[in-house]
């Protein structure tokens, strides 16, 4: 990940920290959260033949109070992706599964319905991925992807670095422990940097999370 993404990364903590403390008028119910987890990571488009792997994420969060019923959990997760692309070394060769991977930092904010006071809710809200170039081994590199006659897992290194994700899941647990599972869909175009014989490629990101959060 590029210097950029890392000052990004400060900043963004810096706020968070700060979020935290000023929902201190909430004191019913105000924590700094700890996160970890495993998702799901996949590609959903018609133009490359893609399938799902299995990545982590950490981060922190704040929750807060908002009403009677909502909270507010405001969070900033650092994610390490990893999907396959299929491909082949020679056109007259078998299609194998090339993997990719990809380095991301993810901020957003989600309100919160409790269902169960402290113990069950519904979350909802959107989310912003920033991220460098999609990354594959050199041994890879020269593949042809499947469905082309030229096109190399090289050339599709390149990705939108700006990818606004919705998210929706449930988080069950106590004040100070929560186990979370959600379902996140990218809104644009992830691929939005590649073409092929003039025609842009279409993808958007889909992940299944499942986060376990300790709050301080």
């Amino acid at each position: 990940m590029q210097q950029s993404i890392y000052r990004i990364l400060v900043v963004i903590t810096i706020l968070f920290v700060t979020k935290s403390f000023s929902q201190g008028r909430y004191d019913n119910y105000n924590r700094l959260g700890i996160s970890a987890g495993i998702h799901q990571f996949d590609i959903k488009t018609d133009d490359l033949v893609t399938t799902k792997s299995t990545g982590f994420q950490a981060g922190l969060s704040t929750r807060g109070t908002v009403a009677r019923h909502v909270d507010m959990v405001y969070f900033l997760h650092l994610n390490f992706h990893e999907f396959n692309v299929m491909g082949r070394q020679t056109l007259l060769s078998e299609n194998v599964e090339i993997p990719f991977n990809l380095l991301a930092a993810k901020i957003g904010v989600l309100g919160s319905y409790k269902i169960s006071e402290k113990h069950f809710s519904v979350e909802f809200g959107p989310a912003l991925q920033l991220s460098e170039k999609f990354e594959v081994d050199s041994e890879f590199e020269d593949y042809i992807l499947q469905g082309y006659d030229t096109f190399t897992a090289k050339e599709a290194r390149q990705t939108n670095r700006v990818n606004i994700m919705g998210i929706i899941g449930v988080s069950a647990g106590f004040q100070s422990f929560k186990i979370s599972l959600q379902y996140e869909y990218g809104i644009s175009n992830v691929l939005s940097k590649l073409s092929v014989n003039n025609q842009q490629l279409k993808g958007h990101i889909e992940q299944l999370s499942v986060l376990a959060t300790f709050y301080l």
